[in-house]
């Protein structure tokens, strides 16, 4: 073998010795991305799960919230009815004691029940 052959066959060698360390190389780091695409995969998979947990959770809630309004709105309304109801107690009571205090007023004097049914009567109260 000349020198020549021989430059040619060490060229060759380096250049194959070369492409296969470049081969590995890139097939090691094919793996490394290969493995990080997985892994990332399992990732996007497990926060989807998450996410769509989230949703029906959120869904539960908008439900708890319109049926909450809905009882809040009710209460409003019974609590509105109750204040009408307590100023028509308030204004009866007014009166009735208005009434007492005009029967307080009135002098004691010596009457008979059927006087006394008739005042009772004209205030406004059965005997």
């Amino acid at each position: 073998m000349t020198t020549q052959t021989k430059l040619i066959v060490a060229a060759a060698g380096i250049i194959i010795v070369g492409l296969a360390i470049a081969s590995l190389v890139s097939n090691h780091k094919l793996g490394t991305l290969e493995r990080e695409i997985e892994r990332s995969k399992r990732t996007a998979d497990e926060k989807e799960t998450l996410s769509h947990i989230a949703e029906v959770k959120a869904g539960e809630y908008a439900k708890k919230i319109e049926f909450l309004e809905g009882e809040l709105t009710a209460i409003g309304q019974i609590a509105r009815r109750q204040d009408e109801d307590l100023k028509t107690i308030s204004g009866d009571v007014s009166h009735a004691r208005r009434d007492v205090e005009r029967a307080r007023r009135i002098r004691a004097i010596d009457t008979t029940t059927d006087e006394l049914c008739a005042r009772l009567a004209d205030l406004g109260h059965p005997c």
